[in-house]
């Protein structure tokens, strides 16, 4: 009977988690497309109505928006992160396996950093740089970098039963 309770706790753990990175997902793209729409309607001189939880965002400059853009695109990073040391705390108990994932986050956000960088001061590749960083950025910000490291790291585990 334990171990059948184990399981539906086990079961129930993960539906909640990906119900929670499908929520979380849908957060950011809801928010993000509102704003990269009001920032369109704001260049072509239109009238956009803002969904009723977002209409303070009326209130704030272009520049504001854009950079608000940056905060958010690192908040829901680390979101992500968070749930996902969570999860792989949760699956596996192991300290390596959450530095691996932490690692892993804190990595992609400093290449990121870097392509923007290297953009900024070679003008030439800007375009292409901050292409690739918000591609990496956009990892980040999904349930992608989880999806990679599960099967990585229960692929590990079996290669070390050997």
């Amino acid at each position: 009977m334990k171990s059948q309770n184990n399981r539906l706790k086990n079961s129930l753990t993960l539906i909640v988690l990906a119900l929670i990175a499908v929520l979380l997902g849908y957060l950011r793209d809801s928010i993000f497309k509102t704003i990269n729409a009001l920032l369109r309607a704001w260049d072509l001189s239109q009238d956009f109505y803002l969904p009723n939880y977002l209409t303070f965002l009326e209130n704030f400059e272009y520049n504001t928006l854009v950079n608000l853009k940056w905060a958010l695109t690192l908040f829901f990073s680390i979101l992500y992160l968070f749930l996902s040391i969570f999860a792989i705390k949760w699956l596996f108990n192991n300290k390596k396996q959450v530095n691996i994932t932490i690692f892993t986050y804190l990595a992609i956000i400093f290449l990121s950093g870097l392509f923007i960088s290297i953009g900024l001061l070679w003008h030439a590749s800007s375009d292409k740089m901050y292409e690739f960083a918000r591609y990496l950025m956009g990892m980040a910000q999904s349930p992608i970098i989880l999806m990679l490291l599960i099967p990585a790291f229960k692929l590990a585990e079996k290669e070390n039963m050997k």
